[in-house]
């Protein structure tokens, strides 16, 4: 009975602390499982196939398949497919043509476009319908750059952007029959290389390469353009940057003034910041990212020319 009482208020004593660290114990698990599933990035790897490029590479996914592009180090055209298994390799975009830029592939309404810039500074398109390309031709409008366009499916309309001649920031948009013709983005502003345009949280955010090496953005709502600022927490590159939404975050990458490959966030309310993207590596052009399998996909051309990628998720 003695016995019995002593150990009662023995553990009465303790009862509080091994309900603390009961509790601590099960607060802690969550945080624990989602520091154990929260993605990281694979690392640098060529990507398959060999091929080396002089500006930097494009990806889009489409019909199930992720697709690279690439300028050659001959200015024509090429891509790789990967299906989920393997890379088919380094093939010609049929139709002909070259570029002196970076290309830019996008999705939109059941067919692929493919823009570029052409050796006579004018922009061009090449759409692939799942079965056939329809070869080269001008975008109409008219219209001349001097660096590789970009382009995002907003709203039902299909937004292409490039540097005009005077280093503004012009759009020509599509409404599945025809174009609009180009037009400067409102707020003014310069780019000394190609735009980034990217879709997030019912926007369309424009960022491009400031006269002075930083990262500015120019919002879209649909209506009208909130005007160039910069991205917050500073930063310089030098090359066009290039923004991508990935599991409701908008990621913008850049070539960072020592060929460092670069990352911001945001979150919808605030950036967390440039940081190093993991695993090192180094660029000497703007980088390109796509969405596939769950996973963010970021291609650079290396200080080798070769083609790499990095995989978040």
């Amino acid at each position: 009975m003695v016995a019995e009482t002593s150990r009662r208020r023995w553990l009465a004593r303790r009862s509080p602390f091994l309900l603390l660290a009961l509790l601590v114990g099960v607060l802690a698990l969550p945080l624990a499982l989602a520091q154990a599933q929260a993605p990281t990035w694979s690392g640098w790897s060529a990507v398959p196939g060999g091929g080396s490029t002089l500006s930097g590479p494009a990806a889009a996914v489409y019909d199930g398949l992720k697709r690279v592009f690439v300028r050659g180090t001959d200015n024509r055209i090429y891509q790789n497919v990967y299906n989920g298994r393997g890379w088919s390799g380094w093939s010609a975009v049929p139709g002909g043509g070259q570029t002196t830029a970076a290309p830019h592939a996008v999705y939109y309404r059941d067919d692929l476009y493919l823009f570029v810039r052409g050796t006579d500074n004018r922009i061009y398109q090449n759409v692939y319908n799942g079965t056939n390309w329809s070869g080269w031709s001008e975008v109409p409008g008219g219209g001349q750059t001097l660096a590789g366009p970009n382009a995002a499916s907003y709203r039902g309309s299909l937004r292409l952007y490039v540097r005009g001649t005077d280093s503004h920031i012009y759009q020509n948009v599509f409404n599945g029959s025809a174009w609009s013709g180009w037009s400067e983005v409102p707020g003014a502003g310069a780019t000394p290389s190609g735009p980034s345009a990217a879709r997030y949280d019912g926007t369309l955010r424009l960022f491009v390469r400031g006269t002075d090496n930083r990262i500015y953005q120019n919002v879209y709502n649909s209506t009208s353009w909130s005007g160039w600022s910069e991205v917050p927490c500073g930063g310089l590159t030098l090359a066009a940057p290039y923004g991508v939404n990935y599991q409701g975050t908008l990621y913008v990458f850049v070539r960072g003034t020592d060929d460092g490959i670069y990352q911001t966030l945001f979150n919808g309310a605030s950036w967390s910041g440039w940081s190093a993207v993991p695993g090192g590596g180094a660029t000497l052009a703007g980088p390109g990212a796509t969405v596939y399998g769950g996973a963010l996909n970021l291609f650079v051309r290396g200080t080798d020319s070769g083609i790499y990628w990095n995989r978040l998720g």
